[in-house]
């Protein structure tokens, strides 16, 4: 059974591309506005935080895309971060995770989910991603009764969320100063083939090297790029210009 439609594989690359390229906070505001045509919800917030040692939130900054405002001001107000399960896990495995399998793993507090359900906001996804250096994590929440649960959404979102990751930070970093990474040839041969979707295996035949040889090159690829995935590698590398999309 095929998990993407034709539609929404077209889309899928069409928000791909755009978040490419996208720089500024107009765009990365109208490009989340169109994500929910293909992964429906009526609210998305985004944020990138900074995490200590032992993964706790010291500071976030927040885009609200169409939160209600009043919800955001309580959830600060309150330091909701503190005690939010689905931030918590989110900051600390950065896997997508459906709020409701989160819930039943850690129960959050009944005055939040009595605030949290006055305003629609009990049925979500989040997911978030973390650079290699420096402790700088993102999160993308998606809520409300519009919210599809199902692999058809898992999959739109892991392979979207590495790419809006990079815009993310790009959008609110952008007044410092960037360092590109310089990759070896070798390097962008194989960050190549992994963004044609090839297996370590599969990189390490058409290469005629060892599979540990590729692993070795992966692993040194992602502490250049500051990447924690091989889909977020290739959104950064493709940014940045360090490899060619031909």
């Amino acid at each position: 059974m095929k998990l993407l439609s034709k539609r929404d594989t077209i889309c899928l690359l069409e928000l791909i591309e755009a978040a490419l390229y996208c720089n500024d906070a107009g765009g990365f505001q109208e490009l989340m506005e169109r994500l929910k045509y293909i992964v429906p919800h009526d609210f998305a917030v985004c944020a990138l935080a900074r995490i200590n040692a032992d993964r706790t939130v010291t500071s976030y900054d927040t885009v609200n895309i169409s939160y209600p405002d009043e919800w955001l001001s309580t959830y600060k107000l309150k330091d909701y971060h503190r005690i939010d399960p689905v931030v918590k896990e989110n900051f600390m495995h950065f896997k997508l995770q459906y709020w409701a399998e989160t819930y039943k793993k850690h129960a959050p507090s009944r005055e939040f989910i009595l605030q949290a359900e006055d305003f629609g906001l009990i049925r979500g996804y989040t997911h978030g991603l973390r650079n290699l250096k420096g402790g700088e994590c993102s999160l993308f929440s998606f809520a409300g009764p519009s919210v599809e649960y199902g692999i058809r959404t898992k999959v739109l979102l892991k392979h979207l969320v590495p790419h809006f990751h990079q815009m993310l930070v790009r959008v609110l970093r952008s007044n410092k100063e960037k360092q590109n990474a310089v990759l070896s040839l070798r390097e962008k041969e194989i960050l190549n083939w992994i963004r044609l979707g090839k297996s370590t295996w599969e990189i390490s035949a058409i290469l005629s090297i060892s599979e540990n040889t590729v692993k070795y090159h992966v692993k040194t690829i992602l502490e250049k790029l500051d990447a924690v995935s091989r889909p977020q590698a290739v959104a950064i590398a493709i940014q940045e210009r360090l490899i060619d999309l031909d």
